[in-house]
């Protein structure tokens, strides 16, 4: 008997039909991640998804065939994995597939907040030519803070080591060998956000990082700081943020998260000219996009054929202490 396989967000076409040349699988595609159809979700073996189809107690009680879902993520926050793991249902994700994405889009804001390129971007197209008013800083020999020393945050150390930084880290999962073969010193949070020029932070989102950035910690940060944010919008309070760049602690900020998505058009944020703001948009690059959705064909694949499994979720290590989660 075929497995039906349920598509419920943007997949990349090429693995679509390698999934349909599979004589053991009946693939179809919802036409909203948000409203799945409900002849298709009784009868789903398996769920592969992105993260605007939210998994949850409600949707697994109408989907009594389902075996596995597979998330074109690397986070995973729209899962109920308590859910998932009280129906035994098995869930996998892609971590790997956007590391060069998601890094490549946190040097895009670091490298606009220190040479401030969007204003710069503006002034030209509004016909005006004030090259005095742009001014930058070098990289070289300033100290780059990485919290949550993960894939993505492995591979904007590497970066930022490229470009001749000082690069230090704070993470208490991280195996000792990560920061021995990047010769990173292993500090604590509050080391970190003092001493680095730039900080980045690449966690996930628990319990333990929910505004892990906020009002107590900015008022000890080095003063002068380029803080970028990748990950989660909920590592930030914003408001404590808005305070900061209102009392002139940080240089500049890139944001590409946000608490609540889409940002408020009345937010605060937007009215800072020494902030950059992008859509979420770290893992938006044809690259990611197709690797992403070929290794969920894999995975898939290696499911029903043989039985195995790789980046299952829950994962084994904890990260902050709240969930089972490891830094991105």
């Amino acid at each position: 008997m075929k497995k039906k396989v349920l598509i419920t967000d943007r997949f990349a076409q090429d693995s679509f039909l390698f999934l349909q040349q599979q004589s053991h699988f009946e693939v179809v595609r919802a036409d909203s991640p948000q409203h799945l159809p409900l002849e298709h979700l009784v009868t789903a073996n398996a769920l592969i998804i992105r993260s605007r189809t939210i998994i949850n107690e409600e949707l697994l009680k109408k989907a009594r065939q389902l075996q596995v879902i597979i998330t074109c993520t690397s986070g995973f926050d729209h899962i109920d994995l308590d859910a998932t793991q009280k129906w035994g249902v098995t869930v996998m994700h892609t971590p790997t597939a956007n590391i060069e994405s998601a890094s490549q889009l946190t040097w895009g804001l670091v490298l606009s907040c220190v040479n401030n390129l969007h204003q710069a971007h503006k002034m030209v197209k509004a016909g005006e030519w004030r090259r005095d008013e742009i001014t930058g800083i070098e990289l070289t020999g300033r100290t780059y803070g990485v919290v949550g020393l993960g894939r993505i945050g492995t591979r904007v150390a590497e970066i930022a080591q490229a470009f001749g930084m000082n690069v230090v880290a704070y993470d208490p999962y991280a195996e000792d060998n990560n920061f021995e073969r990047l010769k990173i010193p292993r500090l604590s949070y509050e080391e970190v956000l003092k001493t680095a020029d730039i900080a980045s932070f690449h966690v996930p989102k628990t319990l333990e990082t929910e505004h892990m950035l906020n009002r107590s910690h900015f008022e000890y940060i080095h003063r002068g700081l380029v803080l970028i944010n990748t990950s989660r919008g909920s590592v930030i309070n914003e408001n404590d943020l808005c305070e900061a760049i209102e009392k002139g602690w940080l240089r500049s900020v890139g944001l590409d998260v946000f608490e609540k998505e889409p940002l408020n058009r009345n937010s605060k944020l937007l009215t800072y000219p020494n902030v950059v703001l992008t859509p979420h948009i770290g893992a938006n690059t044809e690259d990611a996009f197709f690797k992403a959705s070929q290794v969920a064909a894999n995975k898939l694949t290696g499911f029903f054929i043989d039985g195995s499994t790789s980046d299952t979720l829950p994962p084994r290590v904890p990260w902050y202490g709240a969930a089972p989660f490891k830094a991105e």
